[in-house]
């Protein structure tokens, strides 16, 4: 099984083709547009958001979910998926402390706040997936916040989850080789902030994409993950 998260700065039925030819079977794609779902041959299609041209969707290629009945709209992005083959999926797209500005009161869009309101559910299936764009890493961690990244990541490992770069590619949280994040699509502006948490499934491989051949379509590259 193939997982790919990409945020696609907007316009994802432009350049769909591009990241449909890396052949996924789960594809979460943040930044991107509500779709008819006829848009996408052979594929369902689940997506969120406050306004129609920017949200987070989940293209299925070779299974069907339902989004499970403890979404919460008002934690900005995460949807949660019972897949038919028993995993459980979190798409994320955090909008961090800039949730309650961007979209109103009452809303939030830490990491750290979406993992606390769904472990229930995430602790009910043996497998479970929790991936995208989380806007955070260690680098930026000050104090000792709940939605400090370190403390994030503490979390779900004690929840069972891990982090598949950094499981195969044994680096540190902070110290990341490849950047899934080209700030302003600098080539020096790097950072790794989009991630793939597994929990009862074993990654084979990871991919990170290069530079040069998706800066034309966004500041962020896709994370490709063989399960």
């Amino acid at each position: 099984m193939k997982l790919i998260t990409w945020n696609c700065c907007l316009n994802l039925s432009k350049k769909f083709e591009e990241i449909n030819r890396l052949n996924p079977d789960i594809l979460i794609i943040q930044e991107c547009e509500e779709l008819p779902e006829d848009f996408f041959p052979n594929a369902k299609y689940y997506w969120t958001g406050h306004t129609k041209n920017k949200g987070i969707g989940v293209v299925l290629f070779n299974n069907t979910a339902k989004v499970d009945k403890s979404f919460n709209d008002k934690l900005d992005y995460f949807l949660p998926l019972n897949l038919d083959n028993g995993t459980r999926l979190l798409a994320t797209w955090s909008f961090t402390h800039r949730a309650a500005g961007r979209f109103g009161e009452g809303h939030i869009g830490h990491v750290s706040e979406a993992i606390k309101y769904y472990k229930n559910w995430l602790e009910g299936s043996d497998k479970a997936i929790i991936s995208g764009d989380f806007n955070n890493s260690v680098i930026w961690d000050k104090g000792n916040k709940d939605s400090n990244f370190g403390n994030t990541n503490a979390v779900l490992e004690s929840m069972g989850f891990k982090s598949c770069y950094h499981k195969l590619n044994n680096e540190d949280f902070g110290t990341e080789e490849c950047a899934t994040l080209y700030h302003t699509k600098k080539r020096d502006k790097t950072y790794h902030i989009d991630y793939v948490f597994l929990k009862g499934l074993n990654p084979k491989s990871i991919e990170i994409g290069s530079y040069d051949d998706w800066i034309k379509l966004s500041d962020h590259v896709p994370v490709v993950v063989e399960i």
